[in-house]
């Protein structure tokens, strides 16, 4: 349980951290307007949403003793998602730093 809130955390923190990013960028004429990617951004949480509440939803309910396969590949795709969005994060916000150090 421990490990699906903490998750849930990081993704949340990437997701805002790529929301800051793409806010910053976009003020310093580096791309398009930030409320275009608006629709954007509530997709990508919805896509690592969604498995997040099946895992906590699984992991309250189901009371087994065995191993739960779906839990499982709901975290592995989690963690590979969250893994895709920091390097996206980390690119826009390597941009925003380049743009504003090429202005001084």
């Amino acid at each position: 349980m421990l490990k699906i809130l903490i998750t849930c955390l990081i993704f949340i923190l990437i997701l805002l951290l790529l929301v800051q990013g793409i806010r910053k960028l976009s003020s310093t004429g580096g791309g398009a307007g930030f409320r275009r990617w608006g629709g954007w951004l509530i997709g990508l949480f919805l896509v690592g949403a969604v498995p997040i509440g099946f895992a906590l939803y699984t992991e309250i309910v189901d009371e087994r003793l065995d191993a739960n396969i779906g839990l499982g590949l709901a975290m592995l795709f989690v963690w590979a998602y969250c893994a895709v969005l920091l390097c996206a994060t980390l690119v826009i916000w390597g941009r925003y730093v380049y743009k504003r150090n090429m202005k001084k």
